[in-house]
């Protein structure tokens, strides 16, 4: 339990087996929970956290793929307003490695497209919101969902 007045904060994993651990071990999760995916970079944008909303009241769980800046340090008070939008879990990857290693179709993502699919293919959700703004992101979710036999709904939020 929180402190009294300290921000409750989304759980931080750095690892794909990490991250599925956390899934399977998730408290409540009796295989009927609906999860979905969101992404951000280093500083969450106002489209990034819409989306994160969005998607906190559509499904049970939220997990955000941290695509870009990854080299750059988290900010402070980032875990913090990742769970203020309903952010769950936060895959903050160090590297992209493992077996899954194909093309997503979007050349200028280069290894976030990579880590957008491990992070689909690990989470498994019924749906994925992006904002509006990501074109490269929703074009290379949308490969990924017709690869995939349209195993999760893509929404794409905002108005930039």
């Amino acid at each position: 339990m929180a402190a009294a007045g300290a921000m409750e904060e989304a759980v931080i994993v750095q690892t794909r087996t990490a991250l599925a651990e956390r899934l399977s071990n998730w408290v409540g999760n009796d295989g009927d929970m609906t999860w979905a995916v969101v992404v951000c970079g280093a500083i969450p944008t106002a489209g990034e956290l819409q989306a994160m909303r969005q998607a906190a009241t559509l499904c049970d769980r939220v997990v955000c793929v941290r695509l870009f800046d990854r080299a750059r340090a988290m900010a402070p008070g980032f875990a913090g307003t990742l769970r203020s939008a309903g952010v769950d879990i936060v895959w903050l990857a160090k590297d992209v490695a493992g077996p899954l290693k194909v093309d997503v179709g979007v050349d200028e993502l280069g290894e976030a497209g990579m880590l957008l699919l491990q992070a689909i293919t690990t989470v498994l959700p019924v749906l994925v919101v992006v904002p509006r703004g990501a074109i490269g992101v929703v074009r290379a979710c949308r490969n990924i969902q017709a690869s995939l036999g349209d195993l999760f709904s893509l929404r794409v939020v905002g108005d930039n």
